[in-house]
């Protein structure tokens, strides 16, 4: 796998429209591409040209539309799609730690408001 391509791949955004038009079964357009990532169009637009650049995507135009989609081997392809799989694996590990936490959160505080709850009973009773 190219070596500036792996450089691309290691900023965010990048990733995402890497990924975008590896699972894509037609080439994308610009402003659709913008849309799914949140991007502006200027600024995918950059991110597209430099992929271009180094020689992994093909830009075809379509009257005023720019459609674009991968270049790359067989053998990169399937290097990528491994890659995408373990870093949403550990997109999804990574969130849910997040929620456990956020659960074990929760609960203490449930527990101390049942304490609370428990000790005004009784102060209220006596």
């Amino acid at each position: 796998m190219s070596s500036s391509l792996v450089s691309h791949i290691a900023q965010g955004l990048s990733l995402e429209v890497i990924r975008g038009l590896l699972t894509s079964s037609r080439p994308r357009h610009l402003r659709e591409l913008a849309r799914d990532y949140g991007a502006s169009p200027a600024g995918l637009s950059d991110i597209l040209d430099r992929l271009k650049s180094v020689g992994v995507l093909d830009e075809t135009r379509e009257g005023n539309r720019r459609l674009f989609s991968l270049r790359i081997s067989d053998e990169d392809r399937e290097c990528l799609m491994n890659l995408f799989k373990v870093y949403e694996l550990q997109r999804v590990r990574n969130r849910a730690q997040r929620v456990n936490r956020r659960s074990e959160r929760m609960i203490a505080k449930l527990n101390d408001m049942d304490e609370m709850y428990t000790f005004y009973r009784r102060a209220k009773g006596r």
